[in-house]
């Protein structure tokens, strides 16, 4: 479907997103300590050229959002159509021809596609309104990848395009992606930053995920399986089950991986064939034509940049997912992108020392802080496993939440620290049993010289001979040993 609206339609369309996600720009503004900022306006011919390039852009978007349109068989507004078999089979066979998967028909489709079509018909319209905005950005990453362009629908059945979701199991994101599984592809967690809910980075991941998967089964079905299950699951289903495919394999899967691929095959159905269910998308109010990225050299709050560019604090959360407290971190030497409307990117570059400026001196100080994980026990889970699943040991584990034995409860809290140099350290270990030794963790700032001073008759030669170490290999985390008879 193309879109039909015209030209003046674009460009109220255009001016009506300006006017709901920008709040009422200051052009003088004074902080505590009244330092006053006079902020310029953007030049008014570079703005007008950046509105033609949007409306250029947005005569292209694949969706038509007018109902009256879409509904070319004059439903009645409570109309739920019911098709034949044979309708459902033709309508997936041409959607067939035109992608590398095997979209089958089957009973376990048709189940799959009831739920889409009756059950969740206003998901449906609220997810056609929001695939205007996404589906552009994940099409050219596909395309980048030289991927089926189909895999864009997997990101409804995996998070419905919430770029916020989070799982029972803390899959986030807009791809679900598993903490271990993002950290393989370069998805960095902290305490202000979430990259699993960044839709450029998390879609390029996502991509580099299926080439992988690819590579492994060479097969798209095994490839959806196995981003479900996970690879080395479905591996040994397979060698286990002596399966080839998906469907032969199926009867072996545990139940939502069985499901995964009827329920992928069923939304390329609705996205396509939704206007003849009587289901039109909920027009989203942004658009990836209508908006456009910065880059940022220093740290800025939300609310600097929505009181110096006059755009809201809803619309920047709603097109930066990925930051978690409201504020944008940039660590020494580096940058950080930041997604805002069109008509605000102009006023940023003519003032971004300012906004720099202004944020300084009106936020808190941002010191970066990995982010810990904690995990609720669940039936059948034990330390070992739980140790497995974050990459770390079981003492650990138990030293971070000071367990006295290795048993657990169904619905405990567990602190896990995904960076062990991020954990609280105490400065003193407990004594060991019939060693001739303390231990000490080393602290960011510690020397040799300032651990020696602590203990009566110990000296730098003492503790590099004891520990086989140098005073170059001193870091945080370190645990070195004190010889006891010195204490």
């Amino acid at each position: 479907m193309k879109l039909k609206g015209s030209f003046y339609y674009l460009l109220l369309a255009s001016i009506f997103f300006s006017l709901t996600t920008m709040a009422n720009p200051a052009d003088t503004l004074r902080t505590a300590s009244d330092s006053v900022f006079v902020f310029e306006q953007d030049q008014a011919e570079l703005s007008r050229l950046d509105s033609l390039w949007s409306l250029e852009q947005l005569r292209f978007q694949n969706m038509e959002m007018d109902t009256s349109v879409l509904n070319i068989w004059d439903y009645n507004a409570d109309s739920v159509p019911v098709f034949s078999d044979s309708i459902y089979r033709s309508r997936l066979a041409l959607l067939d021809q035109k992608t590398p998967f095997t979209l089958t028909y089957n009973r376990l489709v048709q189940r799959q596609i009831n739920i889409y079509a009756n059950t969740y018909r206003k998901h449906v319209a609220t997810m056609l309104g929001k695939a205007n905005f996404y589906f552009p950005l994940f099409e050219e990453t596909l395309d980048k990848y030289d991927l089926p362009l189909e895999f864009k629908y997997l990101a409804i059945v995996e998070s419905a395009l919430k770029p916020y979701a989070r799982s029972r199991s803390a899959a986030t994101g807009l791809w679900q992606f598993m903490y271990t599984t993002g950290k393989i592809y370069d998805l960095n967690v902290t305490s202000y930053v979430d990259e699993r809910s960044d839709p450029i980075k998390s879609t390029d991941a996502a991509c580099q995920y299926f080439t992988f998967l690819y590579k492994m089964f060479n097969d798209w079905e095994l490839v959806l399986a196995a981003y479900n299950g996970g690879p080395g699951y479905v591996s040994r289903a397979m060698r286990k089950s002596g399966a080839k495919d998906f469907w032969s394999l199926r009867p072996y899967l545990r139940k939502e991986t069985q499901n995964y691929v009827p329920k992928f095959i069923a939304v390329n159905y609705i996205m396509n064939h939704s206007s003849d269910h009587n289901i039109y998308p909920i027009p989203y109010q942004y658009t990836q034509a209508e908006t456009d990225t910065i880059s940022v050299s220093q740290t800025v709050t939300f609310k600097s940049l929505s009181l110096t560019l006059g755009v809201s604090l809803e619309t920047l959360k709603e097109l930066n997912p990925m930051y978690k407290r409201e504020i944008v971190p940039v660590a020494k030497n580096t940058n950080a992108l930041v997604k805002l409307p069109v008509a605000a990117v102009g006023k940023f570059i003519s003032n971004e020392a300012k906004v720099y400026a202004y944020s300084q001196q009106t936020q808190e100080p941002y010191v970066e802080l990995d982010e810990p994980v904690t995990h609720r026990v669940k039936g059948g889970e034990f330390l070992g496993y739980i140790a497995d699943k974050y990459n770390t040991k079981i003492s650990k584990i138990m030293k971070w939440n000071s367990l006295k034995s290795s048993n657990l409860k169904i619905g405990q809290k567990l602190v896990i620290y995904i960076d062990p140099s991020q954990a609280p350290k105490e400065n003193l270990v407990v004594q060991k049993k019939n060693r001739k030794e303390l231990e000490y963790t080393i602290k960011s700032g510690d020397t040799l010289w300032e651990i020696a001073r602590r203990y009566s008759g110990v000296s730098v030669k003492q503790l590099e001979s004891f520990n086989n170490i140098s005073s170059r290999d001193i870091k945080p985390g370190l645990v070195i040993k004190i010889p006891k008879s010195k204490v």
